[in-house]
């Protein structure tokens, strides 16, 4: 492909896992660190009134680097250390907060997130017979920060056993040349899927089919996809249903009759369904009682239950031209991402600079490095 003619397919790559794992900070740590951070403003501001504060403070040891010496194995001790540390938090909040300093109002924030997003109250008379007040919260919370050196870093995930802390990046390609197309840096909790607009529109031509793994297969892409006129190569994701039994795949649904039909040749309408609405049909629950594969079904006392998506043609259509050596052929080009990953990654396993822009801009001249790298390959470059 020479430069300048329309790009006919792109690859899409779904995410690319970049992180610092050394900013990674626990509970204590980031509590203690916004703390001192508040602490040291103070400083600045009134140096006499910041001893004060310290004075009243239950813990004399937030100058110390490095997480306090306490009995660790014991759950008393970790207990009375989180209930100083977020009395201590609550006071420094409650003196700092109406003091008019940018600076200080931004570590003041800074620890009231991270108190509140790991720390909850506990009553008296929970049902754990817990003792009262504040305790690490179980669970982690939604968007929470882990570092108060990079406050845009988050947790994120390919899958429950992949883990990873930072940031992830996303980028697209064309086979044809092997250029990266676009490019961008996100919040690790943010969905793959949701990005691919803001990188299609980035791509300097134009789009027609765009190839990509099960994070791009959902319904409402699907339809934002084929309402631009792009065609995507992703699988569906498949229909979910509990070991053994019966998935939503193992019943006939026709659309244009308005009927679903299942394993045992029982049929249920399907109602009229609301423009972008999802809706449930029941089957007859005399049906399913008397029905002789009913534990292969459901274990409901009525009916089965089956949902309707209101993208439910293109899912359709896409589930069974999964397995099809027609889907798999062209499917099989994705792979090409792979090295492109690995181009990006190579002896640059973390990104070097901390923050969301800081993150982008790393990307986006790692990536303008390696197209360049690869045009004078072609012998575009004289």
């Amino acid at each position: 492909m020479r430069l300048g003619v329309v790009v006919r397919r792109i690859r899409r790559r779904s995410w690319l896992r970049c992180c610092w794992l050394k900013i990674t900070q626990d509970t204590i740590t980031l509590i203690r660190s916004a703390a001192r951070r508040c602490l040291d403003r103070y400083d600045v501001i009134d140096e006499t009134a910041a001893d004060g504060l310290r004075g009243r403070l239950t813990r004399s040891d937030y100058h110390v680097e490095g997480k306090p010496q306490i009995l660790w194995s014991s759950a008393q001790a970790r207990a009375e250390l989180v209930a100083e540390l977020f009395g201590d938090a609550m006071l420094i909040i409650e003196v700092c907060a109406p003091i008019a300093d940018t600076e200080l109002a931004a570590h003041v924030e800074m620890l009231r997130i991270v108190a509140g997003q790991d720390i909850e109250i506990v009553d008296e008379d929970n049902e754990a017979g817990d003792p009262a007040g504040p305790r690490i919260r179980h669970g982690v919370a939604v968007e929470r920060v882990i570092s108060t050196v990079d406050t845009d870093a988050r947790h994120g995930h390919r899958s429950r056993s992949d883990r990873y802390d930072g940031y992830k990046i996303l980028m697209t390609a064309c086979p044809e040349s092997d250029l990266i197309t676009a490019v961008v840096a996100m919040s690790a909790t943010t969905h793959d899927s949701s990005i691919l607009t803001v990188l299609l529109g980035a791509d300097p031509v134009a789009v027609k089919e765009v190839i990509a793994d099960t994070h791009y297969g959902s319904g409402p892409l699907r339809q934002n996809l084929a309402d631009r006129g792009i065609e995507i190569v992703a699988p569906a994701a498949p229909a979910s249903a509990p070991k053994g039994m019966f998935s939503k795949t193992d019943f006939t649904i026709d659309l244009a009759a308005a009927t679903i039909v299942c394993p045992n040749e029982q049929t249920a309408i399907i109602p009229v369904r609301p423009p972008g609405m999802r809706i449930q049909v029941r089957f007859e629950t005399r049906s399913c009682t008397a029905c002789p594969i009913k534990d292969r079904c459901t274990k409901r006392a009525g009916g089965r239950v089956v949902e309707i998506s209101p993208h439910e043609e293109l899912l359709a259509a896409a589930r069974a031209a999964r397995w099809t050596p027609e889907f798999l052929d062209r499917y099989r080009e994705r792979a090409k991402a792979e090295r492109k990953i690995a181009l990006i990654k190579a002896r640059q396993k973390h990104i070097p600079w901390r923050g969301l822009i800081k993150a982008n801009s790393w990307a986006k001249l790692r990536v303008g490095a390696l197209n360049l790298d690869r045009i004078g390959r072609l012998g575009l470059l004289t």
